[in-house]
């Protein structure tokens, strides 16, 4: 198992540290990597991958021979029933796209989301306020590029309290309060490409946005 676990990027293996339930659900896993680690771990008793597509749907089939699992081939939330899963993860897609995937089928939402957008996590954290999901943690990890990883839970949202709504929103309440260094290095790397820029009516919004949460992070 050790070799496994070591075999997942990072990105999923901290996806998978928020993982703990009796059946989950993964949207688009491809070569499911993460739910067999998932099912090879303890981490969860049964799980139920969806792929849109024929060609993913095959991979995570073969890769998922003997366990306890099942792979289903759908849109999104359209091949799950309402209560079916305790908990679902979405990752390696635009954070739009996984807004239109959870935002189709509210009643078959699980009550905890584990999401890992390839880019940035501002419209789940906008949808996730409307859909009465509270934000309980933030993580943001190396690979490819910089990854945040959201984990959403039913229930009143505080992450949000003290802090400008604006750059929350935007960079991850949780993220600053905990004066995240990843986080930090890639707002000071974002401020210096826009200044450079030399357009700076342009990017004056972003900016000013940058600088508030840098100012929230040296507080």
């Amino acid at each position: 198992m050790a070799g496994f676990t070591a075999s997942l990027e990072p990105r999923l293996r901290a996806v998978a540290q928020e993982i703990e339930a009796p059946t989950h659900a993964d949207i688009g896993a491809d070569h499911a990597l993460l739910p067999r680690y998932l099912l090879l771990s303890g981490r969860v008793e049964r799980v139920i991958v969806v792929e849109k597509n024929r060609g993913p749907w095959e991979n995570s089939r073969r890769a998922l021979l003997g366990l306890n699992a099942e792979v289903r081939l759908g849109d999104g939330l359209s091949v799950l029933r309402a209560g079916e899963v305790d908990s679902l993860s979405l990752c390696g897609m635009g954070a739009k796209l996984m807004v239109r995937i959870l935002s189709a089928y509210p009643a078959r939402l699980p009550p905890r989301l584990v999401l890992q957008p390839n880019d940035s996590p501002e419209p789940l954290r906008r949808w996730a306020l409307s859909a009465g999901l509270a934000l309980v943690n933030e993580q943001m990890v190396e690979g490819f590029w910089r990854y945040t990883i959201l984990t959403l839970q039913r229930g009143a949202c505080t992450a949000y309290a003290g802090l400008p709504q604006g750059p929350a929103l935007r960079y991850g309440p949780l993220l600053i309060k905990a004066r995240h260094p990843l986080l930090k290095a890639h707002l000071q790397e974002r401020q210096r490409y826009l200044q450079k820029l030399g357009q700076v009516e342009r990017v004056r919004a972003e900016l000013e946005l940058l600088e508030q949460a840098l100012a929230l992070l040296e507080e």
